[in-house]
């Protein structure tokens, strides 16, 4: 598969680096630059050769996906690089995920749900410890960005958006010109999701990331 020409960051430069961890082996992402578990997905992108992203980062690339919907949102912020909301938004979803181990060294699911639940309803917030805000306020700080992106678009599909942005005529001047502008303020924000059959292996895939930190 190529990479989706509307998404493509064409700034990765980070080589990726072999992990310590010995068991499953970890990575560098050459994207967001956080440790990631696994070999990571080769970028298709129009970068050197050898790059591999987490995936998280990988969404950038697929997102015709069927539940890229679910996954992600678009939002309008050309103050700050797609690489570098990864890297905040990656990071607050494992705080929070690190916040909701109790005792018993296992994440509460029950807790984890409530948190990413709260973004959407924030009354469901004041059911969670203190310390759980921070992370929270800064992944509702990036959200508040998508009815920008919305407006702009006049859809918050992403599978739309990129169906549209592949059929366009590109070759035009002025649909060029739009396209221009648009690579420069849009951005994908993931929700804290990432299905697989249906099936939301974003946590289990935040556990394997911090057991890196432990080994």
């Amino acid at each position: 598969m190529t990479s989706d020409p509307f998404f493509l960051q064409p700034g990765l430069g980070r080589a990726s680096r072999p992990g310590t961890d010995g068991s499953e082996g970890s990575f560098t992402c050459s994207c967001c630059g956080l440790p990631s578990p696994g070999a990571g997905l080769p970028w298709t992108g129009p970068s050197r050769a050898g790059l591999r992203v987490c995936r998280v980062c990988n969404l950038l690339q697929d997102t015709t996906r069927a539940a890229i919907d679910s996954e992600a949102v678009l939002i309008w912020w050309p103050e700050i690089t797609q690489h570098r909301l990864l890297f905040l938004v990656r990071a607050a979803h494992q705080k929070l995920r690190l916040l909701t181990i109790g005792d018993s060294g296992r994440p509460d699911e029950k807790l984890w749900t409530t948190a990413l639940s709260s973004l959407e309803e924030p009354i469901l917030g004041t059911q969670l410890p203190a310390t759980f805000t921070a992370p929270l306020n800064l992944l509702r700080l990036l959200a508040v960005r998508r009815q920008e992106a919305a407006y702009r678009l006049q859809s918050s599909s992403i599978r739309q958006v990129t169906t549209a942005l592949r059929l366009c005529r590109a070759s035009d001047p002025n649909v060029a010109r739009n396209l221009a502008t648009l690579r420069k303020g849009l951005r994908l924000l993931p929700t804290g999701h990432l299905l697989d059959s249906g099936r939301d292996v974003y946590p289990a895939y935040l556990d394997r990331i911090l057991s890196l930190s432990h080994s």
